[in-house]
């Protein structure tokens, strides 16, 4: 007697849905679109949310109710050592903004227990925070920021953090020393610049970090790409030149290349090449060979084509 055996049907695996990674409408189906995860959508919300925020400080932060201001002060600097980096630079952007016109008991406090206070034993996501903040509120408000106040004190963390060990740390410390070297520049003149902020920029240049030298190198881009910015005394280019010129041999490609766009910008070769002749005047024969080889290759040719337009504040979210 023959047996009516049914044949086996394959079980579907079943979707294992991770619980970590809900989205919203997730039906479990794998052939559907994927939709971001709440977390994410609630995270680009957030930053969205404070990017339009600090355009509105930008536009209208002296018109905003003090009472006001200090509660959106508070809430900022509580996430200044947010877990998500782009929320968290996206706050220190905000602070940075508001530091312009803040009152000057709220400038104090904010500068002296948060910005600029002591890191000791501070988590470095807050560190990390608080340099950008710093960075922006320099570049901001850079008369109140530098005034005689605090002058000393912004100057030595400014120094501080472009040495720290963690990298966007000291990247936001970097754009901080631009952003008070074309402030000096721009105020006092080509001799203004202090040598411990064009030593800084050096080392910073010969950085074992490739992301430490192409910072370094795009921001002294950015400091000298406005020709009003005022130029800086043949002594005080010569070192930079050099580690730049150094910099046209580096085995990363990006370093290389932003090295010579940044020497056209020191050396003002767009405006004519009155200084770097008398820079020529200054170096070492080595420096100078290398130099007008240099100038052969590439330095003649991107002189004569525009500059870009782009910004080294990387806490403008894009």
């Amino acid at each position: 007697m023959y047996q009516n055996k049914c044949p086996k049907v394959k079980k579907k695996k079943k979707y294992q849905q991770n619980p970590s990674s809900c989205t919203a409408f997730d039906t479990g189906d794998e052939n559907r679109p994927k939709i971001q995860p709440l977390s994410t959508t609630r995270e680009t919300r957030m930053e969205t949310m404070l990017q339009a925020l600090r355009f509105v400080i930008q536009g209208a932060g002296s018109k905003v109710d003090s009472a006001i201001r200090k509660n959106i002060t508070t809430t900022l600097l509580g996430m200044l050592g947010h877990d998500e980096d782009a929320t968290r630079m996206a706050s220190a952007g905000c602070i940075g903004e508001l530091c312009a016109f803040l009152s000057e008991e709220e400038l104090k406090s904010v500068l002296l227990q948060h910005v600029l206070a002591d890191v000791s034993g501070v988590d470095w996501m807050v560190r990390h925070g608080r340099s950008l903040t710093l960075a922006i509120a320099v570049k901001s408000a850079p008369e109140r920021l530098c005034g005689k106040d605090y002058y000393e004190t912004v100057t030595e963390t400014v120094l501080v953090n472009a040495t720290a060990d963690r990298i966007p740390i000291a990247t936001s410390g970097i754009r901080a020393v631009g952003y008070l070297m074309r402030h000096q520049l721009r105020t006092e003149g080509g001799s203004s610049v202090s040598q411990r902020i064009i030593t800084q920029l050096v080392k910073c240049l010969q950085n074992q970090s490739s992301d430490i030298r192409l910072v370094s190198e795009r921001v002294l881009w950015w400091v000298f790409k406005d020709p009003a910015t005022p130029s800086m005394e043949d002594s005080l280019i010569k070192p930079l030149l050099k580690s730049l010129l150094d910099n046209t041999k580096d085995k990363n490609t990006t370093v290389r290349a932003q090295s010579e766009h940044t020497i056209v910008n020191l050396l003002r070769l767009r405006q004519g090449e009155e200084t770097m002749q008398s820079i020529t005047a200054i170096l070492d024969s080595a420096s100078n060979e290398l130099l007008s080889e240099c100038h052969r290759r590439s330095l003649k040719k991107i002189a004569s084509l525009p500059d870009s337009n782009e910004e080294i504040d990387d806490t403008i979210l894009t």
